[in-house]
């Protein structure tokens, strides 16, 4: 196949709908093809304290692989339509370490917009340095203020404290 190879690491919380959208559009101006790719990793077998063997022997679905296989289908199709024409490739791992060895193959990687997981590093700031191609991340969407919007609040309430420890800030300034 010849033309631009798009990566799209799709997330499974998200299902990244405007970085599969984007590397769609972007991939019928320069006759290239999408590749959306899905990391996941296999379930936890179940535990149970005091070495007392569990009560359930299994806690997910019977083929991890087909299952995430249908959900990365379902995310595609729920962003761009039944008759899309992106690949679709589940790869066991975490996305990390999938997506990096998936850029190796790719000319463009187009992630979803960062989000700060709990107590862990961004996936976009760990990519966009270390993956073989260039890394496009698409902008926050309207979920809420932006960022500036964040941070001038932040600073009214912090402004609001100042040298009044305790105390609730100062409103309607």
């Amino acid at each position: 196949m010849t033309g631009l190879l798009i990566l799209v690491g799709v997330s499974s919380r998200t299902g990244s709908p405007d970085a599969l959208r984007w590397a769609t559009d972007v991939a019928s101006q320069v006759d290239g093809r999408v590749r959306a790719v899905l990391a996941w990793k296999p379930p936890r077998p179940p535990a149970a304290p005091g070495m007392h063997p569990p009560a359930v022997t299994r806690t997910g679905p019977d083929d991890p692989a087909q299952d995430a296989r249908e959900r990365l289908a379902g995310l595609v199709a729920a962003a761009l339509g039944d008759d899309h024409r992106v690949e679709c490739v589940a790869e066991e791992g975490g996305p990390v370490r999938v997506l990096l060895r998936a850029s190796s193959q790719a000319d463009l990687l187009v992630l979803d917009s960062p989000r700060q997981k709990k107590g862990g590093k961004l996936v976009a700031a760990r990519l966009i340095y270390r993956s073989a191609c260039p890394v496009v991340t698409m902008p926050a969407s309207g979920g809420g203020p932006s960022g500036l919007r964040r941070f001038a609040a932040a600073v009214a309430e912090s402004a609001g404290r100042a040298g009044r420890p305790g105390l609730p800030p100062i409103t309607g300034v």
